[in-house]
């Protein structure tokens, strides 16, 4: 039971990371970059935050 809870903690910090790595990236598409912000455009952040953890994760090579 323990290594399951170990588990659900593990996958919820992925969740989390890749949540704050997608808001760092609208922020700066919508401030600096001058994009308009949408919903396209917040999913298309959270997914490239769940990239760079997967990329992390795994390695590049």
């Amino acid at each position: 039971m323990q290594e399951l809870l170990v588990e659900i903690g593990l996958r919820l910090a992925k969740l989390v990371i890749a949540t704050v790595i997608g808001l760092v990236v609208y922020a700066v598409l919508t401030g600096p970059f001058g994009a308009p912000g949408s919903v396209q455009l917040a999913l298309e952040s959270w997914i490239a935050g769940a990239l760079v953890i997967s990329l992390l994760e795994t390695g590049i090579f």
